[in-house]
């Protein structure tokens, strides 16, 4: 006779071994395509808590253009609730390209700093350093941005700047007109970047 606690700890057990098969699989795929990438396991186990990687154009195209970064991440979007932290570069003729992807269990300076660490070694000349980083408002990646790149100019994304101004307009204002007509007349934003 099976009870239902049996029944859980099973379908636990084989949601577990999926997660790993995948896991498994995606670095089979990132070694067989020749993506540059890293990952941390959690230390007691084989479980990856951390996974950084990037495609081989992509490190050629940050190695010639490594001008300026942009850099933004989603929070918990995805089935493992993990941060994809994305990294894209800007070319000399205005095209954006990827650099790099994480997938980040929290969004926490260490993370932020491995992360950043791992896309720094994607740059065979270490004299090419960054000139222009923006982000949004995440200040642990803001803070990292500071010690990590001193050089480098570090610069709040326009849409968030406006997207906050537009919030604060509504909040402070509290104008029955202005929640409608004027809040889109506010929506300025050249989203080239």
């Amino acid at each position: 006779m099976t009870v239902a606690k049996q029944i859980y700890n099973a379908r636990h057990i084989y949601k577990l071994s999926i997660k790993g098969s995948r896991m498994a699989k995606l670095v089979q795929k990132f070694e067989e395509n020749n993506y540059v990438f890293n990952y941390i396991t959690v230390s007691w186990s084989k479980t990856v808590q951390d996974i950084f990687f990037a495609h081989p154009e992509s490190e050629k195209l940050f190695n010639t253009f490594s001008t300026v970064l942009v850099m933004d991440s989603t929070y918990k979007t995805n089935q493992y609730k993990m941060s994809l932290f994305e990294i894209v570069g800007l070319t000399s003729t205005e095209m954006t390209y990827n650099v790099g992807f994480a997938f980040l269990i929290s969004k926490k300076e260490e993370k932020f700093t491995w992360t950043l660490l791992e896309c720094a070694n994607l740059l065979k000349c270490k004299k090419q350093m960054l000139k222009v980083i923006i982000t949004d408002m995440d200040t642990a990646l803001m803070n990292v941005v500071a010690k990590q790149f001193l050089t480098s100019s570090a610069l709040v994304c326009e849409f968030h700047i406006l997207n906050n101004v537009r919030a604060r307009c509504i909040l402070d204002c509290k104008l029955k007109d202005f929640k409608g007509k004027h809040v889109k007349s506010l929506n300025l934003v050249d989203t080239k970047l």
